[in-house]
């Protein structure tokens, strides 16, 4: 799944290179290659192995330079790639570094985002070593790069090589949670119920992907239905580790469980996984503040056709009215239609974001708290509704513990008004 990649986002001039490059990577005709200036439209991505770094995304971008009619729209879609692109490759042509160039370079610094100048065209003409000593002010990681003269194999080593050092070892695994809750040879019960969200034959990705890192702690995990809970309970010999439940049903586990046992969501875990936890956590202590005609988010990263129950159109805003008891100005956002101004919002309720890279959920998590807006997710937002937020943070205490101080700070500032 192209979220759990490492992102890569190509960014030059139009007519540089940059299809030619990802063409090269990845062996294939992913992008069309022309000598026409911005044939390259919109964003292009291909994802492909690149051992030992692993699965990547490789991302083509349309040249930011455009002069054409759809010039504006398709520097904002090449700009929003920085938001997900874990590694910055900037294509230039050789004695040719520009304003333009520098930008793309400063983004990245910006971003802290780790940034490789490759130069290409260069059986066209040599760059010099004045050139490259320029470059070299810029960054240490350039790259040289020909499709008529390159050698494929000795290009991909290179790249690799500078891939290993800006990448810190386990680069992904680092991020999971579970490996520092989670001990060999403990047992963990994950609740999923089969509920008209459920895609057919199959559990959703949230499930999936904490399944994984159970098994990669080398622990045993029992998945059930919520109707099944109880009864696997009662059969196990020794109490689990941990229980893990769909959010949906995380009032009717924790009634279910004794208070020994630990307890989480799949949301609250892909809270700790792809972005800040403690922020999230704070954010939903504005939820036992908020007043009439405050505007509300709820984003949801991928797009689907809706259900009857469905948890963002139509649960979430039930929830949410129903705890508040105000008359709250609710807006319903998904895809990549992630509101540019958000400066009068009160809270942005953010699903999981599986769909989403880490980059990209900290992007947008760093976008309200630049704004002071107070974001959280689905899952910590449910616990708050359904009285369980204690319960469901208490294997995150940073987290737990910023839920209760901003709560308190929260009613000390109404009381003040």
């Amino acid at each position: 799944m192209k979220a759990l990649t490492i992102h890569i986002g190509i960014f030059g001039k139009t007519n540089v290179g940059k299809s030619s490059l990802i063409n090269f990577i990845t062996n294939q005709n992913v992008s069309i290659v022309s000598n026409l200036p911005g044939t390259t439209t919109d964003a292009v991505s291909k994802q492909m192995e690149l051992n030992p770094l692993g699965p990547i995304t490789l991302i083509d971008t349309a040249g930011i330079n455009d002069v054409s009619i759809l010039k504006n729209a398709r520097i904002e879609k090449t700009y929003n790639i920085f938001d997900s692109s874990d590694i910055v490759i900037l294509m230039c042509e050789p004695e040719k570094i520009s304003d333009f160039e520098e930008n793309i370079i400063l983004e990245a610094k910006n971003r802290k985002t780790p940034c490789i100048i490759v130069v290409g065209k260069i059986d066209l003409y040599k760059p010099s070593e004045m050139f490259l000593k320029k470059l070299k002010k810029y960054t240490k990681h350039i790259l040289l790069f020909s499709k008529v003269i390159g050698n494929r194999d000795d290009f991909l080593n290179s790249l690799k090589k500078i891939f290993l050092e800006v990448f810190p070892d386990n680069y992904r695994e680092n991020y999971f949670s579970i490996k520092n809750i989670v001990k060999k040879n403990a047992t963990v019960v994950l609740v999923t119920p089969i509920d008209l969200g459920a895609p057919r034959g199959k559990i959703i990705m949230p499930q999936i992907q904490t399944l994984r890192h159970i098994l990669d702690s080398n622990a045993a995990s029992y998945v059930v239905q919520d109707s099944e809970y109880k009864t696997v309970l009662q059969n196990l010999k020794t109490p689990p580790a941990l229980v893990i439940t769909d959010s949906q049903v995380v009032k009717q586990i924790v009634a279910k469980t004794p208070t020994n046992i630990k307890l989480t969501t799949f949301s609250i875990i892909y809270a700790a996984d792809k972005t800040d936890i403690v922020e999230m956590a704070k954010g939903a202590a504005i939820l036992n503040n908020l007043n009439d005609n405050d505007k509300v988010i709820i984003s949801e990263a991928c797009t689907h056709h809706a259900s009857r129950d469905d948890i963002g159109k139509v649960k979430l805003p039930k929830w949410l009215k129903k705890y508040s008891k105000k008359d709250l100005k609710i807006k319903y956002v998904c895809g990549q239609d992630y509101p540019k101004d958000i400066t009068n919002c009160k809270i942005i309720i953010h699903c999981g974001g599986c769909t989403l890279n880490r980059k990209s959920m900290f992007a947008r998590v760093s976008k309200a708290v630049e704004n002071g807006v107070a974001i959280t997710n689905y899952g910590i937002a449910i616990s708050v509704f359904h009285g369980v937020i204690e319960k469901v943070l208490e294997i995150f205490p940073d987290a737990l513990n910023a839920y209760r101080r901003h709560l308190v700070n929260n009613q000390i500032i109404r009381c003040q008004k």
